[in-house]
């Protein structure tokens, strides 16, 4: 008896193929990626000593949270502290060394609960909450990015494929938490709640290098109800630090941050993906010409960024974010390679709002540049900055050529073409 003639065969049917692909694939994906992840911790937690680089930023993290669990408070910011609290979590061959932890201290804070839990099995806990934050961020951006409904396993498959995603939520990094507040704020304006997001969007203040300029781009757009819920989140996140390290802790915090900076730019420079992150590695650290030509690019990013946000409507947020997350990457003073995971926000736009042909070409060369991150060690510096340079270029396009249509960008010249591809 042959099959219904009124089903939809997936051996024979095109549309039923694509869509088993659109499914099945991503699942492989995600199933490879997790597999390795896991097989790796175990292999590391039966080790005799951690391998080379394992847990990449987390002892930082760990570390911190050990020192908030004691209430070792006075001790947070102390190299020699931290070298204690991280004692046992790197190779022995690099003998006594510390991930400086330099968040405030609610970060701290929050990360008590798996500072008491077994190292490899912390870790692993970690990188699943910055998995999440991915998925949350994706399930968020639907409304804003609507491509996306249907399509959310294939469209996070992807970003864990782009290596600075990959590494940032397998590095111990928190980029995914950044790049789900920034959605999370995104949404709830969107969704006609900007007090809300302008609260959400002070959840940022942890990386003062974003949430300051965004909040001041909100400000030059006129979103005042926005800007009024980042001040009252700003009062909120400083009374939080004061319960825990005492009312002058934004002043040592902010010393012990900027100490970092200076210090990580030049033991991790060939990390630097900013202007002037990037300039310093190459040149040295202090003012050379090189050097100031990046301080004038970064100038100039600050201002074309802020010209745009003033005269754009407030609808127009999909290529305004698209453009700023690697705007904002660029100009700031200490932006790494992990931190270009963020461009995935660029990248989705461009998807939502050209054909294929039209975006491929791009995405494939931030891809390519994404994962030539990986051998930043033998290069000497990082293919980042080139990476942003792309994703800056395209969100410019989105910008001046396209327009705002219920949540996603659709170029003039490509409207007509994009339905008769999508029909």
């Amino acid at each position: 008896m042959g099959p219904d003639r009124g089903t939809s065969d997936l051996r024979t049917d095109p549309a039923g193929r694509n869509t088993f692909r659109m499914k099945a694939y991503p699942i492989a994906v995600l199933v490879a990626l997790g597999l390795a992840v896991v097989l790796g911790v175990i292999g590391a937690a039966e080790s005799s000593a951690p391998p080379d680089g394992f847990g990449g930023d987390y002892p930082a993290f760990y570390g911190a949270g050990k020192i908030a669990a004691d209430g070792d408070w006075d001790s947070l910011y102390s190299l020699d502290r931290q070298i204690e609290a991280q004692r046992g979590l790197h190779p022995v061959s690099d003998g006594e060394v510390a991930r400086f932890f330099a968040y405030p201290p609610q970060v701290a804070w929050l990360y008590q609960p798996l500072a008491g839990i077994d190292y490899y099995w912390s870790y692993l806990i970690h990188v699943l909450l910055m998995a999440a934050a991915l998925c949350a961020a994706a399930f968020l951006a639907q409304p804003m990015i609507p491509w996306l409904r249907g399509r959310i396993l294939p469209a996070i498959a992807a970003a864990l494929l782009f290596w600075p995603m990959f590494r940032t939520i397998t590095g111990g990094s928190n980029t995914a938490f950044t790049l789900l507040a920034l959605v999370a704020a995104w949404r709830l304006i969107h969704d006609g709640h900007p007090y809300a997001g302008g609260l959400v969007l002070a959840v940022l203040l942890y990386k003062p290098q974003f949430a300051i300029p965004m909040i001041g781009l909100f400000l030059l757009q006129r979103q005042w109800r926005v800007v009024q819920g980042a001040a009252v989140g700003g009062v909120l996140f400083y009374l939080s630090g004061a319960v825990i390290r005492g009312w002058g802790w934004v002043g040592e915090w902010l010393d012990v941050a900027s100490e970092f900076g200076r210090v990580d730019a030049e033991l991790n420079g060939h990390s630097s993906i900013s202007f002037i992150g990037f300039a310093e590695n190459i040149f040295g650290v202090g003012l050379s010409v090189p050097v100031l030509i990046a301080w004038v690019l970064a100038a100039l990013t600050v201002v074309v960024l802020s010209w745009l946000w003033w005269r754009t409507p407030t609808a127009d947020l999909a290529p305004l974010m698209a453009i700023t997350m690697p705007g904002v990457l660029l100009l700031s003073l200490h932006a790494m390679s992990h931190d270009g995971a963020l461009v995935v926000v660029t990248a989705a736009v461009a998807v939502g709002a050209w054909p294929r042909r039209a975006w491929l070409p791009w995405l494939a060369a931030i891809w390519l540049l994404g994962a030539s991150q990986a051998f930043i060690q033998q290069l000497g510096f990082s293919p980042g900055l080139p990476m942003l340079l792309i994703a800056l270029t395209m969100g410019w396009r989105l910008v001046a050529n396209g327009r705002f249509d219920r949540g996603t960008v659709r170029p003039h010249r490509e409207v007509s073409e994009l339905a008769s591809a999508t029909d």
